[in-house]
């Protein structure tokens, strides 16, 4: 028998993820207002990259759920690391320390966010069987023996796992498809059946 949970708690918040689009935005507006006020040069390109702050912070506003969600998150990334390289290569051209700075900064951080986001809102599981309990890869711990278990309890869709050494771990997960009470009977079972092993560990 194997009881499979899949948490709802993600390393990468959206409200993160939402201050870098806002960040971006930002930027953008502010950046492309003095390269259409003082670069005459380049002026309507200030207009581009105006607009196109405009446009996302229009987005944060008013579809946030639409471009934050995963596959349309990297999309947007991608096309803000692309303003943002170009405008720092820029300023590096015309040695304009200040905006080549936060221009590379801010490369910096879209680059780290594509990755990291990646990897943060991978789904994880806890699988709980009679081999143990399979914690998620966030935890230092990757697995518990039924040895180390004092009690499990899954109430109002939290799962906590309280140990024999006072470690309690607790993790809110999705809803699921068994009875809570059959899967607290399960482990129940299991950490009875396993209490004597644990005893003669302790001698």
């Amino acid at each position: 028998m194997e009881y499979e949970l899949q948490l709802v708690d993600e390393k990468v918040k959206m409200h993160q993820v939402t201050a870098l689009h806002l960040i971006c935005s930002f930027a953008f507006i502010g950046a492309g207002s003095i390269i259409y006020l003082f670069n005459d040069t380049i002026k309507p390109w200030g207009i581009v990259v105006m607009l196109a702050g405009f446009s996302l912070l229009a987005l944060i506003l008013f579809k946030n759920k639409t471009i934050t969600a995963p596959r349309a998150n990297n999309y947007f990334h991608i096309a803000e690391l692309v303003v943002t390289v170009t405008l720092a290569v820029y300023a590096t051209a015309m040695k304009w320390v200040v905006p080549q700075g936060i221009f590379g900064i801010l490369s910096a951080a879209l680059i780290f966010a594509l990755f990291w986001e990646r990897k943060g809102n991978a789904i994880q599981y806890i699988n709980v069987s009679t081999a143990g309990i399979s914690l998620p890869f966030e935890s230092r711990k990757r697995s518990l023996n039924w040895t180390e278990v004092e009690q499990v309890l899954l109430r109002f869709g939290t799962l906590s796992i309280d140990c024999v050494d006072n470690r309690l771990f607790q993790w809110n997960v999705r809803e699921i498809p068994f009875s809570a009470n059959e899967f607290e009977a399960f482990c129940s079972k299991l950490i009875e059946e396993n209490r004597v092993k644990r005893i003669k560990d302790d001698w």
